[in-house]
């Protein structure tokens, strides 16, 4: 709010709103010549209050011009994977904006260095950054040099995913509307799990072996899958041609096309 009176329609309140449609918006304060960030108490997560009023700002900072009746952002919304594509642009540029107030780059590499992805090394960084779990995944993905993907599915099926510079290059993907596979940790619901998550083999997310930590969100019947690939299978720069080409066949023949966000 301090920082927003060097324009002339500042942030003038930060308000809880139990307003079931949303966790978080942005509305204008038209008499008042500001704004109101907004968000809903029923957050249980410290973590996600902090993302989604980070989120919202960075609406303000980027979008009110082009907004002039404001944002209201669900969880999917503030996920970043809702809506059109001008809305869903804007939706993951407030994460862009979120994820480095919240996690700066610099400090967040030095965290997780080469360490090994874990629910402990998870929880660290939730708890140093004060972050939902998912956003500090969402933080490893985009800097770890590791092949590795983050899978967000809702009632067994996949709403979205987000994949590592390797993963990209090794073109691994999951479609939106996917089922999960049967034999994953996601899949099977509540199972216990080591630190280190657990090790599949290959044939359950990908022809390689993939190492799974999941998430349970039971009040959004919500699973997030942090997938870290088997190295020995995409070393460098990610598969040899032949190998991409054959694991793509194979899997596009196991499921329907369908459109997916990049």
């Amino acid at each position: 709010m301090e920082y927003t009176t060097r324009f002339t329609d500042p942030v003038l309140k930060i308000v809880e709103a139990d307003v079931p449609t949303f966790e978080g918006a942005l509305y204008p304060l038209r008499k008042k010549g500001g704004w109101a960030i907004l968000f809903n108490p029923t957050i249980t997560s410290p973590g996600r209050i902090n993302y989604t009023q980070a989120h919202e700002l960075g609406h303000y900072f980027a979008h009110r011009e082009h907004a002039p009746a404001g944002f209201e952002c669900g969880q999917r919304d503030v996920l970043g994977e809702a809506g059109q594509a001008a809305l869903r642009q804007q939706e993951r540029e407030a994460d862009e904006f979120a994820s480095y107030l919240l996690m700066p780059l610099d400090d967040f590499r030095a965290q997780v260095a080469s360490a090994a992805m874990s629910l402990d090394l998870l929880r660290h960084c939730a708890d140093r950054y004060g972050v939902s779990y998912t956003a500090a995944a969402l933080k490893w993905i985009e800097a770890t040099e590791r092949c590795a993907a983050v899978v967000v599915a809702t009632n067994g099926f996949i709403s979205w995913c987000r994949r590592s510079k390797a993963a990209e290059r090794a073109r691994i993907y999951y479609p939106s509307g996917m089922e999960l596979p049967a034999r994953s940790v996601a899949a099977l619901g509540g199972t216990a799990q080591r630190n280190e998550g657990t090790v599949l083999p290959p044939g359950v997310w990908h022809s390689a072996a993939v190492r799974e930590i999941a998430i349970f969100a039971d009040r959004y019947e919500m699973t997030i899958s942090l997938l870290v690939f088997d190295h020995d299978r995409m070393a460098g720069d990610g598969w040899q041609d032949e190998e991409v080409e054959d694991a793509l066949d194979r899997f596009e023949s196991s499921v329907a096309p369908r459109r997916i966000f990049d």
